[in-house]
Order: C-alpha cells, then sequence, then structure tokens
C-alpha cells in the first residue's frame, strides 16, 4: 500500500476548506449552507467544501436502486422541516414528495385506541432517513457538483484525524479494488460522522475537560415493512405500548401504502422464546395470537421478514462541549448527540444543528473563533436534552411507563380544558417547534423526569450487577407498591377512555 499520500491543493491564503465528515442528514445541510454562503461574494469565494462517506451518493441514485438502500421510518417535524425550509427550493423541488403526512396518532392498549389529532402538532411527515439523504445529495449535485469548490469523497473512510496538524488519514478503493490512503488538510472539520466518530476521538485526545459518554440504549427490537392493512388509517403513526408481551411497537406509514413496523424490549426483560426463534411458523402463530392492535394481512411475510434479521440496537452520546478551536473542529449529528428512537427526534435535530451553525455564521460574520464556541453555547443544551429525554421520557418498567403514558393523555385533556392552570404536556411542545431544553425543564418541573429516571438507571444497575454475576439473590417483590399502582392504573384507565369514547 506504501506511505499515504499528501494533499496539498489548496492555498492557505484561499478560501476556507471545510471537511464534512459524513453524508447524513446534518452534514449534507451544512453542505448546502456553506456553499450558498459563496453567493455574492465580491472578492472570490469564502468555502470549499469536501463531503468524506464511506457509503456511496444516494443523489446519484435512480428511484428503483434507492429503494434496495431503505432505512428505518422517522419523523421530520417542525425543527426538520424550518431547517431545510431556509434554503429556497430544498423542500419545495426536492424534499417535499419523499415522506408521507402525518394525519393523525394512534395510541393502542390492547384492542382499545385512542386518535389524537396530527393539527395540534403542525406538519409532521414520517420519511425513510436514506431518502431524506438523498434529496439533500440530489440538491448538493444539481446545484454545486461543477463547482471547483465542491468535492465528493464517497467510499471513503477517515482512519485517523491528526488534529494537531489539522488534517485527515483516508483509505479509499480504486474501481480495480486497489487501495488508497492519503492525508487531506482542512482549516474546518464538521463531524458529521456518527456514533463511532474520528472527529470527537480528535477533541477527545486534545482536550483534558472533554467529556464524552458513549453508551448503548438498553434495548433491541426489529422492523419490518408490511402491506397497510384496511383497518389501519393511511397517514396514522400508531404507537402501541406493551403491544405484545414484553414488547413495545410502533407502525410508521410509508410510501406506497406500507407500514414500517416495529417492535422492541429492554434487555432485562427480553421477548418470550416464539420471537427469538428463527422458525417463521413460529413467530407468524405468535404474532397473530398476541398481536391486538390491528389485523396483518399476511403473517407469514411479517415472519419471514422478522427471522431473517438480527436484533437491532444503537447507541447514545453525551458531550459537554460540541467544538475546539485547537482542533478547528465541530460535532453535529450522532456524532455529538446520538439518541434512542424513542421521541423521533434525532434526524431534526441534527438537521436543525445545521441550521444553527448557518445562523450562527451570519451573526458572528463567519469569524470561526467566534462562531464555534457559540454553537457549543447553543446547541450542548439541546443536544444533552434530546438524549436525556429520549432515554427517561419514557420507563423501562411496564407499569411505570403505563402509568406515565395515561397521565401524559390525561394532562393534554385537562390543558385543552384549562390551560392557564395545567402546564401543557412537554412533549407535545418539542413536536410544535419547541426547544428540546424548555420540555426537558418542564419535566423536570413536574417531577417526571426525575421518577423515571430513578427506575431506569436502577433497572440497568441490577442487570449489569446480575448479568455480570455481581449479584446471584432473588429480589424480594413489594406487593404494596403493586396494589398502590394497581389502584392508580385502574383509575387513570377509566379516565382514558371516557375521554377516548367522547373523541
Amino acid at each position: 500500500m506504501g506511505h499515504p499520500s499528501v494533499d496539498a491543493s489548496h492555498p492557505t491564503n484561499g478560501p476556507t476548506h471545510v471537511i464534512i465528515a459524513g453524508a447524513g442528514p446534518a452534514g449534507l445541510l451544512s453542505a448546502i449552507n456553506l456553499l450558498r454562503r459563496n453567493e455574492g461574494v465580491v472578492d472570490g469565494v469564502r468555502y470549499r467544501v469536501t463531503v468524506v462517506d464511506t457509503t456511496l451518493d444516494f443523489g446519484a441514485l435512480s428511484p428503483e436502486e434507492l429503494k434496495r438502500h431503505r432505512s428505518w421510518m422517522i419523523g421530520l417535524s417542525a425543527h426538520g422541516l424550518s431547517a431545510i425550509k431556509r434554503v429556497p427550493d430544498l423542500y419545495e423541488k426536492y424534499v417535499s414528495d419523499v415522506g408521507v403526512r402525518m394525519v393523525h396518532n394512534v395510541i393502542h392498549l390492547g384492542s382499545k385506541k385512542m386518535k389524537v389529532s396530527a393539527d395540534e402538532f403542525g406538519d409532521q411527515y414520517i420519511v425513510d432517513r436514506n431518502y431524506i439523504c438523498a434529496a439533500l445529495a440530489r440538491y448538493l449535485n444539481e446545484n454545486f457538483a461543477s463547482s471547483c469548490h465542491l468535492e465528493r469523497m464517497y467510499g471513503t473512510k477517515i482512519l485517523y484525524v491528526d488534529g494537531e496538524n489539522h488534517r485527515l488519514l483516508t483509505r479509499s478503493r480504486s474501481g480495480d479494488g486497489h487501495e488508497k490512503e492519503q492525508y487531506v488538510a482542512y482549516d474546518l472539520l464538521l463531524g458529521c460522522d456518527g456514533i463511532r466518530s474520528p472527529a470527537r476521538d480528535a477533541i477527545l485526545k486534545s482536550h483534558r475537560d472533554f467529556e464524552c459518554d458513549v453508551g448503548d440504549i438498553f434495548s433491541k427490537f426489529k422492523a419490518v415493512h408490511i402491506d397497510r392493512p384496511p383497518s389501519v388509517d393511511a397517514g396514522a403513526v400508531h404507537v402501541m405500548p406493551g403491544s405484545m408481551p414484553k414488547m413495545n411497537g410502533i407502525a410508521l406509514p410509508e410510501t406506497g401504502d406500507k407500514l414500517n413496523v416495529s417492535f422492541g424490549c429492554f434487555c432485562h426483560n427480553v421477548a418470550d422464546d416464539a420471537l427469538q426463534s428463527d422458525d417463521p411458523k413460529i413467530v407468524a402463530a405468535y404474532v397473530k395470537e398476541h398481536l391486538k392492535a390491528f389485523e396483518l394481512l399476511d403473517y407469514d411475510d411479517f415472519a419471514q421478514q422478522w427471522v431473517a434479521q438480527p436484533w437491532n440496537t444503537t447507541g447514545q452520546v453525551h458531550c459537554n462541549f460540541y467544538h475546539s478551536l485547537k482542533v478547528q473542529a465541530l460535532l453535529m449529528g450522532d456524532a455529538a448527540h446520538a439518541t434512542s428512537p424513542s421521541i423521533g427526534m434525532g434526524m431534526n435535530t441534527a438537521l436543525a444543528d445545521a441550521a444553527a451553525l448557518d445562523e450562527l455564521m451570519d451573526q458572528h460574520k463567519d469569524q470561526l473563533t467566534a462562531v464555534l464556541p457559540a454553537f457549543s453555547r447553543e446547541r450542548v443544551k439541546e443536544g444533552n436534552a434530546l438524549t436525556y429525554l429520549a432515554m427517561n421520557a419514557y420507563s423501562m418498567s411496564m407499569s411505570q411507563g403505563l402509568e406515565m403514558q395515561i397521565r401524559s393523555v390525561m394532562r393534554k385533556v385537562f390543558h385543552g380544558c384549562f390551560p392557564r392552570w395545567v402546564m401543557e404536556e412537554p412533549l407535545a411542545t418539542v413536536a410544535k417547534g419547541g426547544k428540546l431544553s424548555a420540555a426537558y425543564d418542564a419535566l423536570v418541573q413536574l417531577g417526571r423526569m426525575q421518577a423515571v429516571r430513578k427506575v431506569n438507571d436502577g433497572i440497568r444497575l441490577d442487570h449489569f450487577e446480575r448479568s455480570t454475576g455481581m449479584v446471584t439473590h432473588q429480589k424480594e417483590r413489594s406487593w404494596l407498591r403493586i396494589g398502590s399502582v394497581g389502584v392508580l392504573m385502574a383509575v387513570a384507565t377509566g379516565a382514558f377512555f371516557s375521554h377516548a369514547r367522547r373523541a
């Protein structure tokens, strides 16, 4: 392979060379925003942009080719939509037709259900994450590919970030199979490179006061694509707590009149053996017996997809700052705040990161020494609020989780009747564009965050102690606690379904 070559292609006194590590939503929108900042500049250009990513260019794929790269369906709501709509024509001509507009939510408790109109949350779409990336990449290709100020290094892996010398070591593979390693210099590095971020590693090595925690979300799940049953409204999001024993579920609408259905369990309370079987007949029979929310059109197809995939998991990231003037780097998206998908705000917050950077560039007239620390001041509270909300807005205890879900619905009801006296449900404000940090503060004020965090932290610690053999004795069950929860659940459930009948 030989020694890595050195890229010295940009002059030190020329435009600022920005390397964007990662062609996800945050990286692609940042590339668009930076190149648009060159428009109207009289004496040359401000920025030269290089996008580096291990995958292929989704923007160059045909619709049929893109179907082979489907990902998970996720929400595109106020935070993400406003970030996209800042760019003229990006939403109207590229993004608007890649998703399904959400018309309402349906909350299922067994075979019972209650509809919640999506109008109270504003515009929300359900989209495939890779389709959003493809739309952003198409805009980038069609508007800037002919420019000498954009370079796209797809199929390229970042091996190492040399923060001291402001350069990356990359590896790419040519068409004949030969690998090439080279150093690529930068003036600014945008680390949009996911949970295992080399850009974040460079900051960690350069700052002793950089606190970074990378962990899992303590759950595993599977997702399948099915034809929409007639009983399921088009454009509806179906939330199914306790949908099957030990399992929570969600069904999201897809283009082509399909549903992306996911079921997951927490690590301390894993799915029944039937759902872990590699026999499709066993899985199909189990789902047909236990799933009460709605009937599937083809249980066998569901089961075939289920057994053909491993259990999925993902991680979460907490950082105490997102920038380094020493490394000349900035973290965005999953590199800064990877999160559980439980509140559907991961991609939206990543897109908002890109918009925040562009707005700070305006405020500070492109002075990076001011922009980078300002980005941390503005976004660290939002990113950490995102990860803590996603982990602790919902309980890992089935009984507490159901209790909190019903209390949330009751709060929405009472707020609608007495808005001056009853606080709005905090997570509902996020869906309408409210700040994540404000919702976190409200949940702390209500005591809900502390109560759920105490239970969740206890469950995680107990699972670790028992799975490693640190603790082997059997726990005693508190029947008084179980009885009191049962009484509260009976009262709350009655109020819940009373409202459901009126709605």
